[in-house]
């Protein structure tokens, strides 16, 4: 493929030196007579340009001017200044508005060849890691997108079971019937609220869905007992955190949903079980759904009490701030009305 260079000088003398010396060479030559019209061809042009000499010296616009135009609206065209001063300062400024190499005049005929070839090369080299680099964002981006889908359709996969590991607990217990979805939901929310990273909502999400699962250890019996439990029944249905985070250690993928399923039972004045934790020692994630299933255990029917009207239940958070639950979050919940969910 031949190889179009643009020359840029108000001197017809050079124009034509330069362009003998160019074609003899074998490149594609067009000659501009000053700035202007060098940027009406750029515009005009739709031949590839592969390489740029100007002139710094010329009436109207100068070559360092018309330098920091092509720099702006064309950076991978490489531009070599050409000068009848051989001074540094002259070089130095060249190279800073952006040209790759400059030129003194008069300009001998292989140290132009040997200028263009480094210039081309080092274009090509450029060119050249330039598609590697836009190829390899390309398959990058590609496998993020795979990625994304791969892993939206595994969450899809995992809620769809933790929603039937749900569903499961609650065909031992009518009067629970959608407990655990609407904790989810009043989870979520909250979190939500919080501004909390999709990570945590995901563990959130998942361990409301299953923080009764250990409730298919207790029998029908006693979970819908009609009257109120003996010492000994509410002692076993005490278990059903322990109870619930043995099934899940049998499912590794499972296994980050076990803090919320062992704790969702205590409280902020270390009052609660199985382990007596106090409020700083409390996981947020925990905090959040303990008082999601709390809320909604208070506003449901059950086999021994009727729902309380969501006005008392809210008074409950309230009163119950600080000890039962974390008085930051109780606020939260009532600030943002999760009580209408």
């Amino acid at each position: 493929m031949t190889r179009h260079i643009v020359t840029t000088d108000d001197d017809p003398a050079i124009r034509k030196i330069l362009r003998i010396m160019l074609k003899k060479a074998g490149y594609e030559v067009t000659t501009c007579e000053n700035g202007n019209e060098l940027l009406h061809m750029l515009s005009n042009t739709p031949t590839p340009i592969d390489m740029m000499l100007l002139d710094i010296k010329m009436p109207g616009l100068t070559g360092f001017e018309i330098l920091e135009r092509i720099a702006r609206r064309y950076p991978t065209i490489p531009v070599v200044m050409l000068t009848a001063f051989n001074d540094l300062d002259t070089g130095m400024k060249a190279i800073r508005l952006g040209a790759v190499d400059y030129l003194t005049k008069p300009i001998r005929q292989e140290e132009l060849y040997t200028c263009i070839h480094r210039v081309l090369e080092k274009s090509d080299e450029a060119q050249r890691q330039k598609e590697i680099d836009d190829e390899n964002h390309a398959i990058r981006m590609k496998l993020e997108a795979e990625l994304r889908r791969t892993k939206n359709t595994l969450q899809r996969s995992t809620i769809s079971t933790l929603e039937a590991f749900s569903e499961t607990i609650e065909q031992k217990d009518p009067y629970t019937k959608g407990h655990c979805n609407r904790v989810r939901t009043l989870a979520v929310a909250l979190a939500k609220s919080m501004n909390l990273n999709e990570e945590t909502l995901q563990i959130i999400e998942g361990g409301a869905l299953l923080h009764d699962i250990g409730k298919i250890s207790i029998p029908e019996e006693i979970l819908n007992k009609n009257g109120k439990l003996t010492g000994e029944e509410y002692s076993l249905i005490k278990t059903h955190p322990e109870a619930g985070v043995r099934i899940i250690t049998h499912i590794p993928s499972f296994k980050q949903y076990i803090p919320i399923i062992r704790s969702h039972h205590e409280r902020i004045d270390g009052r609660g079980y199985p382990d007596n934790m106090e409020g700083k020692d409390i996981p947020l994630d925990v905090k959040i759904v303990s008082l999601a299933d709390a809320f909604d255990a208070m506003t449901s029917s059950r086999a021994y009490r009727s729902a309380l009207p969501t006005e008392l239940a809210v008074e409950e958070l309230k009163i119950n701030a600080g000890t039962q639950f974390d008085a930051d979050l109780v606020d939260i919940f009532i600030e943002n009305e999760l009580y209408l969910l």
